[in-house]
């Protein structure tokens, strides 16, 4: 039976994210998570990350052997399952720590869920706003992609992440530093504190720099 590896995509993203790497994942059985599918569970009165990832695990049936890939927002669910049952993760453009999350709309970290509950953040208007900063740069495709994608969801649905992103404390990892890639150009995710591997394209290297990436998985994807 082909080892399994989940891929969670970032903020308002499918699985389209991850079509670079696929090629690249030979030998295993590939599992997408749809953040959709589990939010409806997650209660107004209790958004936190753990909680959401708990109902991850539960809906997918997620187990510790299980290898887990996390771009962006994507790479803090995965960190925060594996505190939970401690599997083997790789974070792409991700993070541990809510704080390092840019909010490019404003320095609030209430406006993102704001700007997520009324729809904002799907909107043409904002679309413009973000392609406006990335006119005629290679990043400016993924960064459309990635916007358009949010439209799949609903406003509570992203209100709902953006809460987990806004509220959420850095977790006290009693485990060493998973595997992080990490572009010194990315304006969306802070550089982290722990040691990463530096790769190109932003926050959207799998797009830009997909060899560099599965270079720095070699042995995670061993």
């Amino acid at each position: 039976m082909a080892k399994r590896i989940f891929l969670f995509p970032g903020f308002g993203e499918n699985a389209e994210a991850y079509d670079p790497l696929i090629p690249y994942l030979k030998g295993y059985e590939i599992k997408y998570v749809d953040y959709r599918k589990v939010l409806s569970q997650i209660p107004f009165f209790n958004i936190n990350g753990f909680e959401i990832a708990k109902v991850i695990i539960q809906h997918y049936g997620i187990q510790p052997e299980d290898k887990l890939v996390g771009h962006s927002t994507g790479g803090y669910f995965s960190f925060l399952i594996r505190e939970i049952i401690g599997n083997e993760i790789c974070m792409i453009a991700g993070f541990s720590d809510c704080a390092k999350v840019v909010h490019p709309f404003s320095h609030s970290w209430l406006t993102t869920p704001l700007l997520s509950i009324t729809g904002f953040t799907k909107s043409v208007y904002a679309r413009k706003y973000m392609l406006d900063k990335v006119k005629g740069k290679p990043i400016a495709a993924p960064m459309e992609r990635a916007m358009l994608q949010m439209k799949d969801f609903n406003n509570i649905e992203l209100f709902k992440i953006s809460m987990v992103l806004a509220l959420d404390e850095k977790p006290i990892s009693p485990l060493p530093s998973p595997l992080r890639i990490h572009s010194k150009t990315d304006k969306l995710v802070r550089l982290p504190d722990e040691p990463y591997v530096e790769v190109e394209g932003g926050h959207f290297p799998m797009d830009l720099d997909i060899h560099g990436v599965v270079k720095a998985m070699q042995d995670f994807l061993a």
